[in-house]
């Protein structure tokens, strides 16, 4: 991209000296592992975000990239975190849907032109957009403190980037798709993933912690990640799932 009016409207604007306010909710709500992709951020803090749910909803591309997880997995551990909006079933929006959310990091930084371009690249399979963004002990009736970029669910047909098109065969090969899977389809969390989200909320703190836990939903929109971790040996498994040494630095928390 080499126009900004080419870039999404989310990252238009935070021009002149401005900065923009990133929305991370995996594995960047660690100070640490944000400054690997963020170096120069600042004012990071934590929020929370409302009327948006957040869900391994879509395969993990650049693990299937590396071979590290595979579509033909039987067990369909190949999830990748996303947010997407709450449906709301009425013209009435009750005190707990306007709730329903997540804690999420939010933090400062200045984008050139160069930036933005890697951004879009960087988070090309999903939705880029601006939303509202809350005091993390605000109650339902508060004010927003500002709006926040945030990467939201993306559609097959927004997924253009030619660098992605040999995982997408290896999907397609195996009668899969980046986006849309049923709700029943059984797909799970990428062990190497979750592994590293865990150990990254960890450092992010109690509150942090227990809202990934308890507001993280796999794909069926049900079963928190709380409950998932509870099953048989899932959370001994994906502690052992450790990356290759030369992910160890970008997949550990």
């Amino acid at each position: 991209m080499t126009s900004p009016d080419e870039f999404p409207e989310a990252l238009r604007g935070d021009t002149g000296g401005q900065t923009t306010t990133i929305l991370a909710y995996g594995s960047l709500l660690s100070e640490q592992s944000a400054r690997l992709t963020f170096p120069e951020l600042t004012r990071f803090r934590l929020v929370r975000v409302r009327g948006l749910r957040r869900v391994f909803a879509h395969p993990h591309l650049f693990l299937l990239g590396r071979g590290l997880i595979r579509p033909s997995d039987p067990n369909l551990r190949l999830a990748s975190l996303s947010a997407e909006e709450i449906e709301i079933t009425s013209d009435f929006t009750s005190p707990a849907e306007e709730a329903v959310g997540f804690v999420a990091a939010a933090f400062d930084v200045h984008l050139d032109d160069t930036q933005r371009a890697a951004f879009v690249e960087r988070e090309r399979t999903y939705c880029i957009a601006k939303v509202p963004y809350y005091d993390i002990d605000s109650d339902y009736v508060a004010l927003p403190k500002g709006r926040g970029v945030i990467c939201l669910a993306g559609s097959d047909g927004g997924v253009l980037s030619s660098i992605l098109e040999p995982v997408i065969s290896q999907l397609k090969d195996a009668g899969r798709s980046v986006w849309h899977w049923e709700r029943d389809s059984g797909l799970l969390p990428a062990d190497i993933y979750l592994r590293h989200c865990l150990l990254a909320v960890k450092k992010a703190g109690r509150v942090a912690e227990a809202s990934f836990l308890e507001e993280t939903f796999l794909a069926d929109r049900r079963t928190s990640l709380a409950a998932y971790l509870e099953r048989d040996d899932n959370m001994k498994r994906v502690m052992m799932a450790v990356p290759p040494e030369d992910l160890m630095e970008r997949f550990n928390g």
